[in-house]
């Protein structure tokens, strides 16, 4: 259902949606990352590509036989986090697998960070954190999916983004 809600908030996002399953080898990322995703993003990602929303907020999007860049580029982002905590500029975030730990999920052009915080029983019950440029951390109570369709209907307030993003019709471009 919350796939389906982003669609219907971000009808664009439809032009890029793969016909088949991408079959994403979810497992050699687990193994590599030590991460089991949310279902909301999994779905996601079975179906999109990568893609970018109004030319600023991009998605770490697994692509088809190339999980290994996927794995690279996520350690690189948490070994950024850690060299911001190093620098006592994490405001006490930490990256994954530390307990409460971040993964990343996606970033802006002009420096962005978004992250899940890994608290909850689950990754289903993961919280969306948006390290903004300007040093604003600010977290939302929601997925992943529900965070973006909420920024799209206008719900969901652009906290450390600009107050802009995204426009009344957002473009959706696939990477």
């Amino acid at each position: 259902m919350r796939l389906q809600q982003l669609e219907e908030a971000l009808p664009a996002l439809l032009d890029i949606r793969e016909d088949e399953r991408r079959s994403i080898d979810w497992d050699l990322i687990s193994a590599e990352t030590g991460v089991v995703f949310p279902s909301d993003f999994v779905a996601l990602a079975e179906v999109y590509p990568r893609f970018t929303i109004d030319e600023f907020l991009g998605l770490h999007i697994p692509t088809l036989g190339e999980e290994r860049y996927f794995v690279s580029g996520m350690k690189r982002l948490l070994g950024d986090l850690a060299d911001l905590r190093g620098s006592g500029m994490s405001h006490g975030h930490v990256p994954y697998p530390e307990p409460g730990g971040l993964v990343p999920w996606g970033d802006s052009c002009e420096g962005d960070v978004f992250f899940w915080r890994t608290s909850g029983a689950s990754a289903d019950a993961w919280t969306v954190l948006v390290s903004g440029h300007n040093d604003d951390w600010c977290e939302f109570q929601g997925s992943l999916t529900e965070y973006l369709a909420g920024l799209v209907s206008g719900t969901v307030a652009p906290d450390g983004l600009p107050p802009d993003f995204p426009g009344a019709t957002p473009l959706i471009e696939a990477d």
